[in-house]
């Protein structure tokens, strides 16, 4: 009788009931341990100044070999693409292209490619690419190194980078004259922006022969010559000879980047040549000076994590990652003032020719791929960085959180009846122990021993809760793209939003029509927190920008979401339930593409921003999936197959009542009786 009467003896621990109690405050001080850690990155103690980790890159450190005669060389090409660009108003000149570069010697091809795109019914669109070979004369080729420049035609809304080719057509001239190159160079010039880089990359490494035509989007085709394994690669985009500063764009694909020692290179070899350079490099005006070197350093670090989290490419070289081959793009802004140095009227160009020659050759010295130093990494300023063991703690102590309420939430579950009634406060009192006949006492002794069994939990309930919200998720990413919806009159931004809001419908009314059995809902926040923890890992090992900022937004609403209604007000209750619903994927974006639009375009009305929101929102989705289909970027993957069956859950365990432990038992009281407990079976 001692088990039902001492409410001390209890399988949980002092510790565990002693944090159960506080596992808000617990929580609260891992988030904040977690977003302190991150801001203290910024301070010099917390990083690391860069340096090169593989010695086979110092060849390029030594004195060029480029004189002013491939300065010239680049002038006149230049001057002639102009003249071709008035006759190819929105296509591009294959044709003078590929005349350069047989007239430099190169092994000169053709790469045809076709897009059918997903929402135009069937309607293609073709492409073409012109690369040169130039082997390597001291070793077969088993090896190369691309050097991409993509052209945009003069009717393009993106900003003019044709000076490009001249200059990438300019060094193939001067490395066809050098007989020291280990690998074999490809000179590539590409249309349709990332397009035709992904197209020329499946080519290299597939082609068609394993791909199903009839449902492929991209058609790459098949490339006449190829070169050997490609080691690395330099994406140039050049605005005009005459330059003012470089910016070194790193940002690949899902948020992946470039070994650091390929980084530190260019800085070196571009410092070298005099030439200012760094990652998200401003103009000379807009450089601010008066911010402290804390500030700088953390604006640094979130400019790259929100451009990472996106997942999106800032350049071609992004498409290479995927390959593992390691790349970037130097992109080359013009001089705002267009003021040529004495007596060399663009010489502006011979630095910046002289460091592609710098790169090139400590590049075609590797002896094996990038692997010494850092491929995970936050650059804080040009010539420091963060390392991946020193930023991950951040992100740790933010999702234990989640781990340390489902560990202290599953600690405090009954697992049999009494423990059931003692956690609702229903134990007997100890005088009424007197009171009782043998025979009561016996009848007693027969019932508690009855009562003893376990409380069974309703697993297979909440898991098939957790399918249907899994297979939302999942219908988000299929529907969308089903030759059904495809048909339907209507573009690629409304379809894919209607059918993103008819999913989030059904997921926002699911708590009203599904009631999960006495446990379901302390059940699924265990199973809510635990999936909930393990995604962001995984996410935040992928792509940490994007692991970082979902935990940093949504971590404060699961340690808000309570487990017994007795112990949150009706208004904490009634706020937490609408941070649940603005918290919904589709609100998240919306609220995102609000605050860039307000940001862009401060002088509009606010009619005006929150329409041309909405609109920047439904075409960001249609992106999202043509981005997912054809690139390979799971931002979208992840936003409807992690993110919206989270927040289902999530808006199922705001919005429901919860029941105390109490409500589960029910009494037949009687006056010649003791109130006999009885778990409820419906």
């Amino acid at each position: 009788m001692g088990l039902l009467s001492d409410p001390s003896i209890s399988t949980q621990s002092k510790l565990v009931d002693g944090l159960a109690r506080h596992v808000r405050k617990v929580c609260y001080a891992l988030y904040v341990a977690g977003v302190a850690w991150f801001f203290c990155l910024a301070l010099p103690e917390f990083n690391h100044g860069t340096y090169l980790s593989e010695n086979a890159l110092s060849p390029g450190l030594v004195y060029p070999e480029i004189r002013i005669d491939a300065n010239r060389l680049a002038i006149q090409l230049l001057e002639e693409l102009q003249r071709e660009r008035k006759d190819h108003l929105s296509t591009t000149p294959h044709a003078w292209i590929a005349a350069k570069m047989n007239e430099f010697g190169l092994e000169t091809h053709t790469h045809n490619y076709t897009l059918r795109y997903p929402f135009g019914g069937g309607k293609e669109y073709h492409g073409k690419n012109i690369y040169g070979i130039l082997r390597a004369p001291r070793i077969a080729s088993t090896e190369g190194i691309v050097f991409a420049a993509p052209y945009r035609a003069a009717s393009s809304v993106h900003t003019d980078i044709s000076a490009s080719v001249p200059l990438l057509l300019a060094f193939a001239d001067f490395a066809r004259r050098k007989n020291y190159w280990a690998k074999d160079l490809i000179f590539l010039v590409t249309e349709q922006e990332q397009l035709g880089m992904q197209a020329w990359l499946e080519a290299y490494h597939d082609g068609d022969r394993d791909l199903d035509v009839s449902k492929a989007y991209l058609r790459p085709g098949n490339l006449p010559a190829r070169a050997g394994s490609l080691q690395a690669a330099l994406n140039i985009e050049v605005q005009d000879l005459e330059i003012d500063h470089v910016d070194v764009r790193i940002e690949g694909l899902n948020g992946k980047l470039p070994n650091l020692d390929m980084f530190n290179l260019v800085q070196r070899i571009m410092a070298r040549e005099g030439i200012a350079s760094g990652y998200k490099q401003a103009p000379r005006k807009k450089r601010r000076h008066s911010q402290s070197a804390f500030e700088q350093n953390l604006r640094q670090m979130l400019a790259m994590l929100a451009s990472q989290s996106s997942g999106v490419p800032n350049g071609n070289h992004g498409l290479f990652h995927r390959y593992r081959i390691d790349a970037l793009t130097i992109a080359a802004n013009r001089r705002a003032t267009h003021a040529t140095l004495k007596g060399s009227p663009g010489s502006a160009a011979v630095p910046l020719l002289k460091a592609i020659e710098g790169i090139a050759r400590s590049l075609n010295n590797l002896l094996e791929r990038f692997h010494q130093s850092f491929f995970f990494y936050v650059i804080v300023n040009n010539d420091r960085y963060i390392s991946i063991g020193d930023y991950m703690p951040a992100l740790v102590a933010l999702v234990a959180c989640a781990f340390v309420k489902a560990y202290l939430t599953w600690s405090t579950l009954p697992a049999t009846n009494a423990e059931l009634e003692t956690a609702a406060g229903l134990v007997r009192a100890p005088e009424l122990e007197h009171e009782l006949e043998p025979e009561q006492e016996q009848e007693m002794q027969l019932e508690t021993d009855s009562d003893a069994d376990k409380f069974e939990l309703p697993y297979g309930s909440v898991l098939i809760y957790l399918t249907a919200t899994l297979l939302i998720g999942f219908l988000c990413n299929v529907l969308p793209l089903q030759q059904y919806f495809l048909e339907i009159p209507m573009g690629a931004a409304p379809l894919t939003t209607s059918v993103l809001s008819f999913l989030s419908l059904i997921g926002f009314i699911l708590p009203f029509v599904v009631v999960l059995p006495p446990g379901g809902l302390e059940l699924l926040h265990v199973a809510f927190l635990l999936i909930y923890g393990c995604a962001l890992i995984v996410i935040g090992l992928l792509n940490f920008a994007l692991g970082f900022f979902a935990a940093v937004l949504t971590v404060p609403l699961v340690i808000s979401l309570e487990t017994k209604e007795e112990n949150s007000r009706s208004t904490l209750r009634n706020s937490i339930r609408l941070v649940t619903l603005v918290m919904n994927p589709m609100m998240v974006i919306y609220v995102i593409v609000l605050a860039m639009t307000f940001y862009q375009f401060p002088e509009l009305p606010l009619q005006k921003i929150m329409l041309r929101a909405a609109t920047a929102a439904m075409d960001a989705s249609a992106y999202g999936l043509i981005d997912s289909v054809i690139y390979g970027n799971w931002l979208y993957f992840v936003i409807c197959t992690i993110f919206l069956p989270l927040w289902i859950i999530s808006w199922t365990l705001a919005l429901s009542k919860r029941r105390d432990y109490a409500d589960y038992l029910d009494f037949d009281e009687s006056p010649s009786t003791t109130p006999q407990p009885k778990v409820k079976t419906n």
